[in-house]
């Protein structure tokens, strides 16, 4: 797994039309051998039609096993939340999806505007059931041919964890067919979540329909980030705040000098954890060991407060956040520490950067006017900030998708801060955290 870092801290309408009515604003696309190429960098809109009906039961047995809601509802689910689709509504289907079975009748579909169709067909038997998912292309009248293990029948345990998996797997490689890029739905992200006994960090599903509990202290975690494997976290568990680091569900600190020890962040190439200390007076930021906590090399030297590194996709440089000049910034330095250079001029309070994998724009929070949190992205070769959030609560936390074209985020629009997903340019908002409680602090595996 490379590396993921954390720092302090509607689909549109109907639109139903054929493949050549598509709206497009800004938006190039392409007919290619492998599927349909779409550059949605331009903060343009494609959404292409796609029937899903539920899921059939090819040897005639009652769904008593929930295997419609794990399968064709995650199907739907991931769909919605990647704004890539329009799902056609099951009301406009000329066809009864059941008696039509895993063969289309493509004239009928085409005619409601369908551009793909999706067929879900299961066999239970004995506690397991046999699975086949497929996608057709109603335009050219054939199946799409996946890639394995979603080319074929698949053999699988009645377990709606290991058939939601599943199906986030296929939805992934229909992303991938008409945008050239995988989905993220197999992806996890780590956040904070503050309950009773305090705030504990848990692992969730990239549909939010999975969380897995990963500490127990009764006592605050927090600021987690993920890499090859391993989550790297403040805790107070032994008095102060210190790091630890996760894995194989077992915790073991990993800092604990004098003061602070917070934000740790691994490299892209695992050799350094970028983190926050304190243990020379001002709060600085260290190279560490990744293994052993001994610090390596002191990066900033300032009197002002330098805290949350987010390393670059090749590693040689780190966004951080001071506020050397006066309010907190974004900067950004080489990996060395050399020639630091403040990015944001806007705003007086911006934190919690978080650098995309695609190497250019730096999603970050900031307060406005209001004294509001929202989200905006910084372009690092020009400044240009770009505002994702706003007149919807506080927005806050930042962290990048795997292929860096959505972000995870918290947000109070309905009350307590829950999680979200957006898409890069914040057209699209879905709430995925489905649990109690609140949400902080996310950070997405990549």
């Amino acid at each position: 797994m490379n590396t993921i870092r954390r720092r302090c801290a509607h689909l549109l309408g109907a639109l139903i039309v054929p493949l050549s009515m598509v709206l497009l604003s800004g938006v190039a696309i392409a007919q290619t051998a492998e599927g349909l190429e779409v550059d949605v960098e331009q903060g343009g809109l494609v959404l292409f039609q796609l029937a899903v009906p539920d899921a059939i039961s090819l040897n005639g047995k009652s769904d008593t096993q929930g295997i419609t809601e794990a399968v064709t509802g995650t199907i739907v689910r991931d769909l919605k939340i990647s704004g890539f689709f329009n799902l056609l509504d099951k009301q406009a289907f000329l066809v009864d999806p059941t008696a039509e079975g895993m063969t289309p009748k493509y004239r009928d579909w085409f005619n409601i505007g369908t551009q793909g169709l999706v067929k879900v067909g299961y066999t239970l038997s004995d506690g397991k059931v046999l699975l086949d998912m497929r996608l057709y292309s109603v335009d050219t009248s054939q199946r799409v041919e996946l890639k394995a293990p979603y080319d074929g029948p698949v053999e699988l345990p009645v377990d709606p964890r290991r058939l939601r998996s599943h199906a986030h797997g296929f939805v992934n490689e229909i992303i991938r067919h008409y945008t050239r890029q995988p989905g993220f739905f197999n992806s996890q992200i780590v956040v904070v979540k503050r309950v009773k006994s305090g705030k504990e960090l848990y692992m969730v599903s990239a549909d939010g329909m999975d969380e897995t509990r990963l500490t127990k202290t009764g006592g605050i975690n927090m600021l987690p980030s993920i890499g090859s494997g391993r989550i790297y976290f403040t805790s107070f568990r032994n008095g102060g705040a210190h790091l630890f680091s996760l894995s194989g569900g077992k915790a073991r600190s990993f800092a604990a000098y004098k003061g602070l020890n917070t934000g740790g962040v691994l490299s892209p190439d695992g050799q350094y954890v970028a983190a926050t200390l304190s243990k020379d007076g001002n709060p600085e930021l260290y190279l560490l060991h990744p293994d052993t906590g001994k610090v390596i090399k002191r990066l900033t030297n300032s009197w002002g407060i330098d805290t949350s590194p987010a390393w670059s996709p090749d590693g040689k440089r780190i966004a951080f956040v001071s506020n050397r000049h006066g309010s907190p910034q974004i900067w950004v330095m080489n990996a060395d520490g050399t020639e630091p250079k403040r990015l944001t001029f806007q705003g007086d309070y911006n934190q919690t950067p978080d650098w995309n994998p695609r190497g250019n724009l730096i999603a970050f929070t900031a307060r406005d006017e209001r004294a509001v949190f929202d989200i905006f992205t910084v372009d690092v070769n020009d400044g240009k900030i770009t505002r994702l959030t706003q007149n919807q609560g506080n927005n806050e936390e930042p962290s990048w998708s795997p292929d860096g074209r959505f972000l995870a985020f918290t947000s109070t629009r309905t009350g307590r801060a829950k999680l979200y997903i957006m898409n890069d340019n914040g057209r699209y908002q879905t709430q995925i955290s489905t649990g109690k409680g609140t949400y902080l602090t996310p950070c997405w595996s990549r």
